[in-house]
């Protein structure tokens, strides 16, 4: 009777969660595919060309649609999965149906799958009386219910990463051969849409394979099959910029997170305005935003070593305002109720727990490394409010932890 009722529960739960999204996406939801994905996908159609700089002449490009006739630079400053998503989509549809609508619908199933994949990661946690409540909190997160109806990368970033602790928790607890690969398969994705993912991938495959237990071929295993994923990325890029790289935007983010003017979500403008493209004399061939990029890096550093202390002091603002809120948001509807109150609690109960849950060895103490990880990371560059929605389910996990600190009866 008990999984009957925890059925349906979830059934109503995920009816429930879609009507909040096609509610939301109707009030908020992007109705136009815009900003860059827009231009690298009309230049692809227009071109055969993934890009989203168009050169002019010799030293000088400029980001727009591009026209026939016109030579569009190959990108590599934005990881490729989204806007392979996004082409897809496109071409199975053959314009038939609104592109946007389309997506928007496309990551409201993807949205209602990861609440599906969390119920099952939570499983391995918890005991299955509470499951419920800790899905609903994921499933109707207010941050989580708006980024299914926005044009964005977040909504398959989170579908891939509840698959990627899905299949990593059950291979740890049955070692079958099939959660491994599929393991791999969802890290080689997720590399793909998040460059810096391998660093997270590779914290994951020291703590499983090495810390936790020594399982040497299932490293490999995992190597090999994550490679396979991204190699004909790796092999694009090989071909077009002689290089092996996946993207190449360290440099641009990290100059747009430590400008003199000490803006935690970055300050793009400061970029455009100080060191206008046209200026840099940059060629523009194959390897135009590889070497715009080193430029901008270089920048970066100069900005660093001229004041050392002020932008160490800084990288920690930056860590508090990822870990809790940005007390200097300029973002619309950033200090909205719905948004910051949940936010906040959610940020102290997680961190609670990550400190607890960091002394003894296994999942609890490996999504501690993981969520410092992330925090201490992206506070080097700069601090959107869509990053804190990446954490979202580790966070929850982790204030289970305090949970049972409050409510001892929480665990078998």
């Amino acid at each position: 009777m008990s999984k009957l009722f925890n059925s349906f529960s979830i059934f109503h739960l995920l009816f429930l969660s879609l009507i909040a999204r096609v509610v939301t996406y109707y009030f908020y939801g992007d109705t136009i595919l815009a900003n860059e994905w827009a231009l690298i996908i009309h230049n692809y159609e227009v071109t055969n060309i993934f890009g989203i700089h168009v050169a002019v002449d010799e030293y000088i490009a400029e980001t727009k649609l591009a026209e026939t006739g016109d030579r569009v630079i190959p990108s590599v400053f934005m990881p490729p999965l989204y806007y392979y998503f996004i082409f897809v989509i496109k071409y199975l549809t053959n314009n038939a149906i609104d592109v946007a609508n389309l997506i928007i619908f496309s990551q409201i199933i993807i949205s209602l799958i990861s609440i599906l994949i969390f119920s099952k990661i939570l499983k391995f946690l918890i005991n299955k009386n509470f499951i419920i409540y800790i899905v609903s909190i994921f499933a109707f997160f207010p941050i989580n219910v708006l980024a299914a109806s926005q044009i964005s990368s977040v909504t398959l970033q989170i579908f891939l990463l509840t698959n990627f602790f899905y299949y990593l928790f059950k291979f740890n607890k049955k070692n079958k051969l099939v959660n491994l690969i599929l393991f791999s398969f969802f890290s080689g994705l997720l590399i793909l849409i998040r460059g810096e993912f391998f660093l997270f991938y590779s914290l994951t495959l020291i703590y499983f394979f090495f810390y936790l237990k020594v399982q040497l071929k299932a490293f490999l295993i995992s190597v090999i099959v994550s490679l396979l994923i991204i190699s004909p990325y790796l092999y694009r890029n090989y071909e077009l910029f002689k290089t092996i790289t996946l993207t190449k935007s360290f440099g641009y983010n990290l100059l747009k997170g430590n400008t003199p003017n000490l803006k935690v979500d970055g300050d793009a403008l400061f970029i455009e305005t100080e060191y206008p493209r046209d200026n840099l004399k940059i060629k523009t061939d194959n390897n135009y935003e590889i070497n715009l990029d080193n430029f901008y890096k270089s920048k970066a550093i100069e900005n660093i070593k001229k004041d050392t202390v002020q932008y160490v002091k800084f990288y920690f603002i930056k860590l508090l305002s990822f870990t809790f809120f940005d007390i200097n948001s300029k973002y619309a509807n950033y200090y909205n109720l719905l948004h910051i109150v949940p936010k906040i609690i959610l940020s102290i109960t997680s961190l609670f727990g990550a400190i607890v849950s960091i002394r003894r060895k296994g999942a609890f103490q490996y999504l501690s490394f993981f969520y410092f990880a992330n925090l201490m990371l992206f506070s080097v560059f700069f601090i959107l409010p869509r990053y804190s929605l990446i954490l979202l389910p580790v966070q929850l996990v982790l204030s289970i932890k305090m949970i049972k600190i409050l409510r001892g009866k929480l665990f078998d």
